[in-house]
């Protein structure tokens, strides 16, 4: 059985022979159909708009099309047929004769929509949004699987087109051909032929029913929320900094909750469970009114998917915080101006020594492991010789790792008392200055530097480990998405390469801090 994606790449196919440059608005035509949605055209004359429209009822079977061209002297029955002079005469009732125009069919396209007249525009908010139309004293459900509107303008302002504008959830820029090549092909072909589609690659309603029930069921990530809630927060933001001149960006309740119906289409024509980060760049052409919005949209989306994937999915905001806190336990372990009780005395610079433990010479713990001893749980160190001065031992921070070697016997277990150490839960005294003052009021320590700095490591690794996944399945995602451009696809490359390097640069950020702890800790 054919799978969907490979059903839906196929039609594209065919769809889009003898195109050119238009592939990925005929794409997104399919997908605003697909999702139940109508989509508007915005371009100059002459750019191949009406073709769009034109294949699209092809890939559906059996579809009826309308086609209109708008003019300030367009009225509702050219639209909607014609007023029953039979049923009026006879019936005396009001009702008209839809067969063939736009109540009766499946693909619709109305050119220079906004020339159309308050009673078109009033009867085609209902006929987008609730795919209902009033004839008469009849609602009738019409059959309408998309409509593609098309102008060389964006409505006016103040002439009331704004609730029929917020009806068409994607606003695609047509523009002439860019490419050298592809302005060759076109100007060398000789005639427009629409392309034959196999029927078996036409959508029946039965199919159309299914995507629609199954998209329904597509899972949403709480990132995707995120995600969304951050868009909508920048802007918010926006439209409280713009200027008093510029229009702000609106976007209705209504038009977020069929975005998410988008996107939700969008995954499931690409096979996908649930909604991914790249399907979220497809938001660029659902959220901007005016041509001046459209790079700052842009920016706010793909900076939100970055976002999305370096703080909810990475936790990077957590990893900062405990490379924040690695930093500050660093600055303030050797320096022993921060020792919060100065009557203990510091001998040869770095260490306290401790009073009366059975063993020849002196026992000396840094003072910086002292201050980073709990009272209320156990740290592990091992005594090694003072490789410089033969009489001193040094209690060293044992490392799982590193110290793996050094025998369970050679082992201890210490941690903080008052002016003094327990070790292996005898409390021994530390060497304090005469006539020092009374005991300074209790502090619990802080957490172990290389505690702190393995938590960090764990941590990385961990974000490294989610990056990988993450990387490889949008990397595979993108690669035959069905509606994303070339150019959303690099921009999904980009910000991936963008996680890419921040985490490299908290690895040798890492490795900076790890190596100059290493160098303070080294015997003299």
């Amino acid at each position: 059985m054919k799978s969907i994606k490979s059903h839906i790449t196929q039609l594209l196919k065919s769809l889009n022979e003898g195109v050119f440059e238009k592939e990925h608005t005929i794409a997104l035509s399919l997908l605003s159909a697909m999702a139940g949605e109508s989509i508007f055209l915005l371009g100059p004359p002459g750019v191949a708009k009406s073709l769009v429209a034109r294949r699209l009822k092809l890939a559906f079977k059996g579809a009826d099309a309308f086609e209109y061209l708008m003019s300030r002297f367009s009225t509702p029955d050219e639209i909607f047929g014609p007023v029953s002079i039979s049923k009026l005469k006879d019936e005396d009732t009001y009702e008209r004769i839809t067969k063939g125009y736009l109540p009766t069919a499946s693909i619709v396209f109305l050119d220079e929509i906004w020339k159309a007249g308050p009673a078109i525009q009033n009867s085609l908010l209902t006929v987008i949004n609730e795919k209902i139309y009033r004839n008469g004293q009849f609602t009738v459900r019409v059959p309408l699987k998309a409509l593609i509107a098309a102008s060389n303008e964006l409505p006016a302002k103040g002439e009331g087109l704004e609730a029929l504008y917020d009806r068409f959830l994607i606003r695609q820029f047509v523009g002439c051909i860019e490419q050298e090549y592809a302005f060759d092909q076109m100007i060398s072909s000789t005639r427009e032929i629409e392309p034959e589609i196999p029927e078996k690659l036409q959508v029946d309603d039965e199919l159309y029913n299914q995507i629609q029930a199954e998209s329904e069921k597509v899972g949403i990530h709480y990132t995707i929320f995120e995600l969304i809630h951050n868009i909508k927060r920048e802007i918010e933001q926006y439209n409280t900094g713009r200027d008093e001149n510029t229009p702000p960006i609106y976007v209705s309740d209504r038009r977020w909750k069929k975005i998410v119906g988008l996107l939700r289409t969008s995954a499931y024509l690409n096979e996908s469970p649930g909604i991914h980060f790249s399907d979220c760049l497809l938001m660029s052409a659902c959220l901007w009114d005016a041509i001046p919005q459209l790079p700052i949209i842009e920016e706010i989306v793909e900076q939100s998917i970055a976002r999305g994937i370096n703080t909810y999915l990475l936790g990077e905001k957590r990893l900062e915080q405990k490379l924040d806190t690695l930093k500050e336990n660093m600055k303030s372990e050797h320096s022993l101006r921060e020792l919060s009780d100065p009557g203990i005395q510091v001998v040869d610079t770095f260490y306290h020594r401790i009073e009366g433990y059975h063993i020849a010479g002196n026992l000396l713990i840094f003072a910086s492991d002292y201050q980073s001893l709990k009272k209320d749980s156990n740290r592990l160190f091992y005594i090694q010789q003072d490789k410089f001065r033969p009489v001193n031992k040094i209690l060293k921070a044992y490392d799982f790792v590193k110290n793996r070697n050094i025998a369970q016997k050679n082992i201890y277990s210490l941690r903080k008392g008052r002016r003094s150490v327990f070790v292996n839960n005898q409390e021994y005294p530390l060497l304090c200055y005469d006539n020092c003052d009374p005991l300074p009021a209790q502090q619990d320590g802080s957490t172990p530097f290389e505690f702190t700095l393995q938590e960090v490591i764990d941590l990385l690794h961990q974000m490294e480990v989610e990056y990988k996944t993450i990387s490889e399945r949008e990397t595979a995602y993108i690669k035959d998405h069905l509606f994303l451009s070339s150019s959303q696809k690099s921009k999904i490359k980009r910000i991936l390469g963008e996680t890419a390097h921040i985490i490299e640069n908290y690895r040798n950020e890492l490795r900076i801090i790890a190596h100059a702890h290493e160098q303070e800790n080294r015997e003299y």
